[in-house]
């Protein structure tokens, strides 16, 4: 009997095996990790097939092709960066299409309770609360930046900019959850000294969006710095 290497089943066990040992330390997008798995099982299928060639059995083969190969360890750790790059530029992708849509709820809930002013200008929001606003829309900006430059920097100007886009994507993320919880705040702020004004569905459609985008972008920010190899507690 056969494995679908064209190995005898034990010989591809141990092929097997050893996948799911480099499968174990992988981390970053599903199907990323497949595609690298893949690679590995055709190219250990390869080796192995010449080794049996050259006149090893197929145990032998198999073992011989693995011993090439080197330690699981090793192996998942030289695809760390490309890992990296690909949790990056699902996370950047992702912050900079969502972010129009939840744009679009905040600005139909301000407008459906007519509020026509910045929501550092609201009323209600105190003076000293507003340079923190401000700090919050440069961080916005930034995290904008910080997003398309991740974008960039893991397509088709990977060569001509070297970074760590593991960083740039967890601060485009950090960026994006600062400005979510300032828009809380500030709607807190505002339900409690006018809480008559406000426009129920649609300023409840916005808070849920943020809140579900805060949540997931802590996540994000989180499996971005992992991935690339960071120690991170609880991880």
């Amino acid at each position: 009997m056969t494995g679908p290497a064209g190995l005898p089943g034990h010989a591809e066990q141990a092929i097997a095996s050893y996948l799911a040992e480099i499968a174990a330390r992988l981390t970053g997008p599903a199907r990323a990790r497949r595609d690298i798995l893949a690679e590995l099982r055709a190219g250990l299928a390869d080796a192995a097939d010449a080794h049996r060639s050259a006149g090893l059995s197929p145990a032998q083969a198999a073992r011989a092709a693995i011993a090439e190969f080197g330690r699981p360890d090793q192996v998942a750790r030289g695809f760390r960066a490309e890992l990296a790059a690909a949790q990056a530029r699902r996370t950047a992708l992702a912050l900079l299409a969502t972010g129009p849509l939840i744009g679009v709820l905040w600005a139909g809930a301000g407008l459906a309770s007519h509020i026509g002013v910045p929501p550092w200008e609201w009323a209600g929001v105190p003076a000293g609360a507003r340079p923190a606003t401000h700090l919050a829309l440069v961080v916005l900006l930034t995290a904008i930046g910080s997003a398309l430059f991740t974008v960039a920097a893991t397509g088709r100007l990977t060569r001509w900019l070297p970074a760590r886009p593991a960083a740039s994507a967890a601060l485009a993320a950090s960026g994006t959850a600062a400005m979510d919880i300032t828009l809380l705040t500030l709607l807190a702020t505002l339900a409690a000294s006018t809480p008559g004004r406000l426009a129920a569905l649609p300023v409840a459609a916005a808070a849920a969006a943020s809140l579900t985008r805060l949540t997931l972008t802590a996540r994000a920010a989180r499996k971005c710095l992992a991935t690339a190899g960071f120690r991170l507690p609880g991880l």
